[in-house]
This record gives structure tokens, sequence and C-alpha cells, in this order.
């Protein structure tokens, strides 16, 4: 996200969440169609979302209704677009920097609305997620990298094992942010990006051997009441969340990390 060349960026995601779209799946040909060039590989991962209804006496029904989740990769399967009844999605582990990222969501986006007869109007929030995997060179330690304040402590006597450390923040541009850093996890990914679709573009890096510190920084906007979906709109958004971001992943580095993601060293 700070166009450094060592940078230790593993995955990034951008979100646009609208109003529920019954049954998408009816409009993935024509979608794909408008992308294809650029995204040729099709996946469709079933998957069993919850609906809640309240009727007129109050009584509230909970059902299980059978949806999908749809990827259109690229075709070394390095980036992909990723269609839900409630979302559309950029997600890749080959991030260049952020211009490039906003050009492709842009595309992805614009393509979506124009699909004929979808009718998305509205969108209810938008996010931006970034995962940094830090793993300090042979010889070095995690505390000559990151900052006191990231790291999950160490106890006196005793050696450290696995830890985690959530925090959440409102932000300067109206979102909020929820910082994560996990330290040895038993992936190099959050669970719940541990996803089928995450699977089949094989983007989970091996477990390191050494200590080691996946960092998630997930920051979004709510707009409450919903707002008309305006790609501009979207595209400010995005920025606005990402300048947070990457002023606090810069906040996490000590001078050595720095150079080193600086290629400096």
């Amino acid at each position: 996200m700070t166009n450094l060349p060592n940078a230790p960026l593993v995955y990034t995601l951008g979100v646009v969440r609208f109003p529920r779209i019954p049954k998408v799946v009816r409009f993935a040909d024509e979608f794909h169609d408008l992308i294809r060039h650029v995204y040729p590989v099709f996946d469709e991962i079933p998957l069993q979302v919850k609906t809640v209804k309240v009727g007129p006496d109050n009584e509230i029904d909970v059902q299980n209704v059978d949806a999908s989740m749809m990827q259109f990769a690229t075709h070394d399967r390095t980036w992909g677009v990723l269609l839900t009844e409630e979302v559309v999605a950029l997600h890749t582990n080959s991030y260049v920097d952020h211009g490039n990222f906003i050009e492709r969501f842009k595309f992805g986006l614009r393509s979506l609305l124009s699909v004929p007869d979808i009718a998305i109007e509205w969108m209810e929030a938008v996010g931006l997620r970034y995962i940094d995997l830090v793993v300090p060179r042979d010889g070095e330690r995690l505390v000559e990298y990151l900052n006191e304040w990231v790291l999950p402590p160490d106890a006196p006597d005793m050696k450290f094992r696995e830890g985690v450390s959530v925090a959440t923040y409102d932000t300067s541009v109206g979102g909020v942010m929820r910082f994560a850093s996990l330290r040895n996890p038993q992936s190099t990914l959050p669970p719940d990006l541990e996803t089928p679709i995450v699977n089949l573009n094989n983007w989970r890096r091996p477990r390191p051997e050494t200590d080691f510190v996946v960092m998630d920084m997930d920051h979004g906007h709510q707009f409450t009441p919903s707002v008309k979906i305006d790609v501009d709109m979207v595209v400010k958004t995005l920025s606005d969340l990402r300048s947070v971001s990457k002023t606090l992943f810069e906040s996490t580095g000590k001078k050595h990390a720095m150079k080193i993601w600086r290629g400096e060293s």
C-alpha cells in the first residue's frame, strides 16, 4: 500500500456492499462477457446464508438460504473479482500500487453496473483490507522490525508461543478500522480468509518456522442510510480509507524494517 518494493503485503481486498440481489447468479454470464478479456477464469462456490424475517406479530423467522460466491479471475489467478448477492469485490495477492488497484476496481464495478436489469442503485458500505506478513531475516527478531504496540507481548520467564492483539478505532475519514496483529498463528492468513476461493487461487504462503506476525488492517465506511451508488464516490472513499491505512502501516515499522521494505538494505 505504500509503494515499497519489499513491502510485506500479501493480500488486498476492496469491497462495495449493496442491498441484496436475490439469485444474482442469473447475471453471471452477462457480467463475465464484459470482463472476460481480463478475467477469463470462472469459479462458483456454494454458500448458505441466513435470512431474518419479522412477521406482523413481531415473530422472527430465521431461514438458511442457498447462495453462491462467484470469482472471475485472471488466467494466472493473481487477481479476482468477487460477486455475491450483497457484495462486489476485488482481491489480489499481487498488489502493485493504489492507482493500479483503483483502475481495476473501477473497471469491475462499472462493468457490473452496466449489466442489463441488474439495477444496483444503492450502496451500503465500502471497505479496504490489507494483510501483511512480517518475517524477520535470519538472525533478526520481530522487535527489530515492529514497534512494541503492534506485538502481542512476551511474558517473563516463558517462551512465547502464539497470540493475537485486536483493536477497533474510529478514523478521521468517518470509517472504522479494525487492526489485528497475529503473532505465530497457525496460518499466514487470518482464519476468515481461509476460504475455498483463496485456496483455489493458492494464495496462502507457507508458515514460517521462525517468529512472525500477520498484520490485518480492515478499514470500512458504512453509509447510513444507503446512498446512491456512484463510481467516483466509491473511488474517493477507497482512497480516503487507503490514506489512513497507509499512515497506520507506516507507524507499525521501526526504522530497520522501513529501510528493508524500501529496498535500501
